[in-house]
């Protein structure tokens, strides 16, 4: 009996005593949580976390910046707060677990969402370590107000599991329908979003993997303009993955129309490769970047500090002989088809070559080629004579301020005959080929030898 009580007494304060231990370990992995947030490029403005025997409490700020002003060239800083309430094991609101995690994600002090929404944003973290993140958000309808439009919400359900070590990481989201609109039309609708990726650390230390993203539908109406663009069947696709100690990687964007008022393109794809990429340099620029995305950076300096580690690896990448292809181009215009193919290859470049013209050139292997619809080509060949022209007329007039400005139908007709002279040149040069309505062109580079159409044209020599 004596016995059976002291055992009772010693689990019964080893169930006291589980809790406030455990949360040492919860605090470790919501702090790795938050660190994923970082790394992903949020600014963590500050953070708070209140432990105690049974549960801890915590506040994390983060600062995002988005695109602002007219030409989206400007940045508007966006802050929010994500509060957790952590419940310690082993026995949790869930059941037994490590620890449950419940979040709500307020702005300036103020709920993102209503006080009577009923989101629900929750991790369990199981008792080995493993755990989920599952995002429930209810259909809603709000009303405009301010600037801001009226919303139409029906609903996000998502989840993302990770492993104890948060080296392997899969997600699936789906949102059905969102709606903004005004008392007078709907100014953007998106229809059918899914999103699902796994990725997981290897021997090389990357996180690599691959995911795709689908869109069934996106209508905007710009206000002022009254133009409608919609886009059907958006989807892209991407995945990475080592080979020995070189990486490759895809990225294919497909879309099966795109209409802008009556203009009709599509369908329309293109998948970019990326090949023999050494995985111990890429590793250096992800732990580069990482630091990079936790300090609190200007756009400026940021930028500055990214291109100085591109830099700073250059060397490093050409060692792999890295590769970068078009593997598929393909878009339907309402004028005709555009079609091509490319593949680019450095072979034995080294950095110290990169300003030497002829060696760059010499170590380069490439194949290219394109078709283009021959009205279309020679719209995009006036766009850019006639911006030359006006280039030039202006610097004219810096020099002399009396001289004259042509109108914009003198500009036109200029522009259009110098096309015609040009493209006429270039056909018959044969660096053109002219086939039906389309107009095509094939390059090969090898050896420091460019060929056009099986025609070898002299390459650029650096001055000595």
């Amino acid at each position: 009996m004596k016995r059976f009580v002291a055992l009772f007494i010693l689990l019964g304060a080893l169930v006291l005593a589980a809790p406030g231990i455990i949360g040492y370990q919860v605090e470790t992995y919501y702090q790795g949580l938050m660190g994923q947030f970082s790394k992903g490029g949020l600014e963590t403005v500050s953070q708070t976390y209140q432990r105690n025997w049974f549960g801890a409490e915590a506040q994390t700020r983060f600062l995002v910046k988005l695109p602002a002003g007219p030409d989206r060239d400007e940045a508007e800083a966006f802050e929010f707060s994500l509060f957790s309430q952590i419940d310690h094991g082993p026995l949790t609101g869930d059941g037994l677990a490590l620890a449950l995690i419940q979040s709500d994600i307020k702005s300036e002090g103020e709920a993102i969402l209503p006080e009577d929404y009923q989101a629900e944003i929750k991790t369990l973290i199981d008792m080995g370590g493993e755990g989920v993140t599952r995002i429930k958000l209810p259909a809603a309808e709000l009303e405009a107000r301010d600037d801001r439009p009226a919303i139409r919400f029906e609903g996000m359900d998502g989840e993302m599991r990770f492993d104890a070590a948060l080296e392997a990481i899969a997600a699936e989201f789906t949102l059905p329908v969102l709606i903004l609109s005004d008392d007078t039309q709907q100014l953007l609708e998106i229809h059918g979003v899914k999103l699902s990726s796994s990725s997981s650390k290897g021997v090389s230390g990357l996180m690599l993997g691959g995911g795709a993203f689908t869109v069934e539908r996106i209508a905007v109406q710009d206000r002022e303009s009254g133009t409608r663009v919609e886009l059907d069947q958006l989807g892209i696709d991407a995945e990475s993955s080592a080979q020995a100690e070189s990486v490759s990687a895809f990225v294919r964007y497909r879309l099966n129309k795109v209409q802008v008022d009556d203009q009709v393109y599509g369908p329309a794809v293109l998948k970019l490769g990326f090949g023999n990429l050494p995985a111990a340099v890429l590793l250096k620029i992800q732990a580069s970047v990482e630091e990079i995305n936790a300090q609190q950076l200007s756009d400026e300096r940021k930028g500055m500090a990214l291109l100085s580690v591109l830099m700073g690896n250059a060397p490093g990448l050409l060692k792999g002989d890295p590769i970068i292809t078009i593997d598929e181009l393909s878009v339907k215009t309402p004028d005709g088809l555009i079609e091509g193919k490319l593949s680019l290859q450095a072979q034995g470049l080294e950095w110290k070559e990169i300003t030497n013209v002829p060696a760059v050139l010499n170590k380069l292997a490439g194949d290219a080629s394109i078709q283009i619809p021959e009205k279309l080509f020679r719209m995009l060949m006036q766009q850019k004579v006639q911006a030359d022209l006006l280039r030039q007329f202006e610097q004219r007039r810096l020099m002399d301020p009396d001289s004259e400005m042509p109108t914009a139908e003198q500009l036109a007709e200029m522009s259009s005959t110098l096309v015609e002279r040009q493209l006429v040149v270039l056909l018959g040069q044969e660096l053109l080929v002219k086939e039906g309505d389309a107009i095509m062109t094939n390059a090969k580079l090898s050896g420091g030898l460019l060929s056009v159409n099986g025609k070898t044209i002299p390459l650029p020599v650096q001055a000595q």
